[in-house]
């Protein structure tokens, strides 16, 4: 099932907000503060800051190979969707900014992620139905 061209260039707008976001992250100390990060760091027995670094390295370099899978293979519709996650996950920056009523390390970019979100499950979803 391949992914519609409208779909391929909401993938690239995601993309895009990822890395910005990552960058936001970075210059924000968001590896040093946040309780996810502290959590798998404590699980796999290693410093935050590597587990941030390790995780988020990997994922980045993951990201346009992805792409270039999902845009050129008819499972494309699938990865699309798990990818889609994404726009859940970040979400939690805007809860943490919510509950403590101040800056959260990413929150200013996690902004667009359900903007984002909502225009790329409605596409998946059309193109979901187009192709069952």
């Amino acid at each position: 099932m391949k992914a519609s061209q409208k779909l391929q260039h909401l993938f690239l707008l995601s993309l895009a907000l990822v890395y910005v976001h990552g960058l936001e992250e970075i210059l924000t100390g968001f590896q040093y503060k946040d309780s996810h990060i502290a959590f798998g760091a404590k699980m796999l027995g290693t410093s935050p800051e590597l587990f941030y670094w390790v995780t988020h390295i990997i994922f980045w370099l993951l990201l346009p190979i992805i792409y270039f899978i999902f845009r050129n293979s008819k499972y494309g519709l699938v990865l699309a969707g798990v990818f889609g996650i994404i726009f859940i996950e970040e979400f939690h920056h805007l809860i943490k900014g919510a509950q403590s009523l101040q800056y959260s390390p990413g929150v200013f970019t996690a902004l667009f992620y359900p903007i984002l979100g909502i225009f790329f499950w409605k596409q998946w979803l059309r193109d979901w139905r187009s192709k069952t």
